[in-house]
């Protein structure tokens, strides 16, 4: 792994060259990233390691890594505008105005970084044009989520489709974009971000419930993935679970919505949910030539599951 965390740094100081000179004030939201493990945002090591994994050069991918770490916190801080569930956020240090300008300016940041990079004009243009596409897709959903169209299974994974996956499929098939020519060796990659992203989409609605940071999404009367799992399964509380989502009153019995969760065994269905995306993540990568690169695509899938036993823990006073 050395080919890779050697890169780390570069990345880096892409990212804080990229910086304007008028602005100083951003850099410290960047610092406080890499000072806390891991020393990458995680999406950001997909570019390079996708690069590798199709016989490229990963160090080709550094600009499309750090502009990749700028879009994803701009979406952040423009995710915890929307929410307000998480205290210490920006909005909450500096205000809501402030945090809008920040989050603009970071991520035009990102496109700033991709016009520095030293790359051929037609590769600029692919890769330019794929973080556009991908961050119309991504507000898209955003906007989908923010207006209620997600009520059922159906229309909520098409919403994370565009809000969660677009944004790992991008960061994999921009950086097989560096490494090769090859159409069917970029699209794999693509379609290995596409599963990770619905899969880590699983894992944040399961712990938006039962290991929040911060509000749990029941309690701010959202509806995600464990609930409409919940209203479509056959069980006796069905019917009262459909009534307290009728009446808008998930927020209010967010506890008993929980204990119903937890009754028909949500996390199970879950887990298989994600277990089910790896599965398809891992067969698209198959292709991919080169082994060391395909071995790290596939531990980044793989390690998010940790202890599955501990992830289906039983909540504390169940026996059954």
């Amino acid at each position: 792994m050395d080919w890779l965390t050697s890169l780390y740094p570069e990345v880096r100081q892409v990212l804080e060259d990229g910086i304007p000179d008028c602005w100083p004030e951003l850099r410290p939201i960047f610092d406080t990233i890499f000072a806390k493990p891991p020393p990458l945002l995680s999406v950001a090591i997909l570019p390079l390691v996708s690069c590798h994994a199709v016989n490229g050069t990963a160090r080709e991918a550094v600009p499309v890594s750090a502009a990749l770490i700028a879009t994803e916190v701009s979406l952040r801080i423009f995710d915890d505008l929307e929410d307000k569930d998480r205290p210490g956020q920006l909005w909450e240090l500096l205000g809501e105005a402030r945090a809008w300008n920040y989050a603009s300016a970071i991520h035009i940041l990102s496109f700033e970084i991709l016009s520095k990079a030293s790359f051929s004009p037609q590769i600029f243009r692919k890769v330019n044009q794929l973080f556009i596409d991908a961050f119309f897709y991504i507000t898209v959903g955003q906007e989908r989520d923010l207006i209620g169209l997600s009520n059922s299974i159906e229309d909520y994974w098409r919403t994370i489709e565009l809000k969660t996956a677009t944004a790992y499929s991008a960061a994999c098939a921009s950086g097989a974009m560096l490494g090769t020519e090859n159409q069917q060796l970029i699209e794999a990659c693509h379609v290995f971000g596409h599963h990770v992203g619905l899969a880590i989409q699983i894992f944040n609605d399961m712990e938006s419930i039962w290991q929040p940071d911060g509000i749990t999404d029941l309690k701010q009367g959202k509806i995600t993935l464990p609930l409409l799992y919940g209203l479509q399964a056959q069980h006796p509380e069905r019917d009262e679970l459909l009534s307290l989502v009728t009446d808008n009153d998930i927020a209010i019995h967010a506890e008993r919505i929980k204990e119903i969760l937890d009754q028909i065994d949500t996390k199970s269905f879950l887990i298989w949910a994600a277990l089910k995306e790896r599965e398809q993540a891992l067969e698209a990568i198959k292709v991919c030539p080169n082994a060391e690169g395909r071995e790290v695509l596939e531990s980044y899938i793989t390690g998010m599951f940790g202890d599955i036993d501990l992830l289906l823990e039983k909540p504390e006073g169940d026996k059954t």
